[in-house]
């Protein structure tokens, strides 16, 4: 129930936080020397790529979707900038689709063999321009990162320890809280461009990479499990770690103080 809360919250934050700050003046008067020149804050989300480093078994791409909201440093010389953001992104994999046996002889389908791990995602890093034309300036991206898993579509899978000889349903992970990690980190790189749209408004669209440090699910070794022959078996240590690449596209405004004497 905690995490679905989380998750609800998260949600919400995300579709009303961009209405307000949208609706905000983009001027504000200031005193000259006090305060300071201005920030940048926008959003983006886009779609997710996935992929993770299982210990023991090979695992394919899996499409997801993120999304972010983002305050930024306004560029020192044009250039250089520091940004924080928080997103809710999709993390995980998948494997082909299989068929499996019941008890009673007759093949059927197996659910949908993706595994996703939905995380909230606290970011800091910092921008750098290396490049301008008549689309846009492009720019750098480097930072480190924090998430906090929400939820997870691991239960989905426990139907498969009903079907026969389906010792495979073993190599997958099990939806425990005692393997799953709540916290991960990890950095984020990549590049993006910025089309200008106005003075104070601008479009964004970036490619980012970001590999994990730590694993996002950890187990030993399991003895004593039933597979689907009614053998014994021992499970073999597990570690997930993640990798994702993101396309994002966004927007960004500038809020600047208008200094009065």
């Amino acid at each position: 129930m905690r995490r679905y809360s989380y998750l609800i919250l998260s949600v919400l934050f995300f579709f009303s936080a961009p209405t307000v700050l949208c609706s905000q003046d983009l001027e504000q008067e200031g005193e000259y020397g006090v305060d300071w020149g201005g920030y940048l804050f926008g959003a983006k989300g886009g779609l997710s790529l996935g992929n993770q480093d299982w210990s023991g078994l090979e695992t394919e791409l899996l499409l997801g979707f993120h999304g972010d909201l983002y305050l930024e440093t306004v560029p020192a010389q044009g250039r250089f900038s520091f940004y924080g953001q928080l997103g809710y992104h999709t993390r995980g994999s998948k494997i082909s689709r299989r068929r499996g046996t019941l008890f009673n002889g007759n093949q059927v389908t197996l659910p949908s063999e993706d595994f996703r791990f939905y995380n909230v995602s606290l970011g800091i890093g910092a921008k750098s321009v290396f490049g301008y034309s008549q689309l846009g300036d492009f720019y750098y991206i480097l930072g480190l990162r924090a998430d906090y898993n929400v939820t997870t579509n691991l239960g989905d899978y426990d139907i498969l320890e009903q079907t026969n000889g389906g010792s495979f349903r073993l190599n997958f992970p099990l939806d425990s809280p005692d393997f799953i990690k709540d916290i991960t980190y990890g950095a984020s790189f990549g590049a993006g461009i910025l089309f200008p749209i106005s003075e104070k408004i601008g479009g964004t669209l970036e490619l980012q990479g970001h590999p994990d440090f730590s694993f996002q699910y950890e187990s030993g070794e399991i003895g004593g499990v039933i597979d689907g022959s009614g053998t014994p078996r021992t499970l073999p240590a597990r570690a997930i770690r993640n990798f994702t690449i993101e396309l994002s596209f966004g927007i960004r405004f500038l809020r600047k103080w208008t200094y009065v004497d």
